[in-house]
């Protein structure tokens, strides 16, 4: 599975954890944390519905990346493996994206 989701991950990251989907459904999961403001404007992120949980900046970020991970790592209930590789290489792949009831991969 690709997680590339431009400062989402924060927010949906716990929740693939905290309801199992994560480490009891996906072996692989490659993406990257955007804890880096660079041109969008990340921060403030609130985390929680009642604004009580709120990354105020990029150090707060890296420190709940590096924990989240951590957690998943030590984890022995979880068949995740992660790569914090930042693939980009569908942006050259010759094939079509796979239309509604058609299999992804050719028979």
């Amino acid at each position: 599975m690709k997680l590339d989701i431009e400062g989402l991950e924060f927010k949906v990251f716990p929740d693939l954890v905290t309801t199992g989907a994560l480490c009891n459904n996906i072996h692989f999961l490659m993406g990257e944390f955007h804890y880096d403001s660079g041109n969008w404007n990340y921060y403030p992120i609130t985390l929680t519905k009642d604004e009580r949980h709120v990354l105020k900046d990029r150090k707060q970020g890296e420190r709940l990346a590096r924990q989240m991970l951590h957690f998943v790592d030590v984890s022995d209930n979880c068949m995740t493996n992660i790569s914090l590789d930042d693939d980009e290489s569908y942006l050259t792949d010759p094939h079509d994206y796979p239309k509604p009831n058609e299999t992804a991969v050719p028979s």
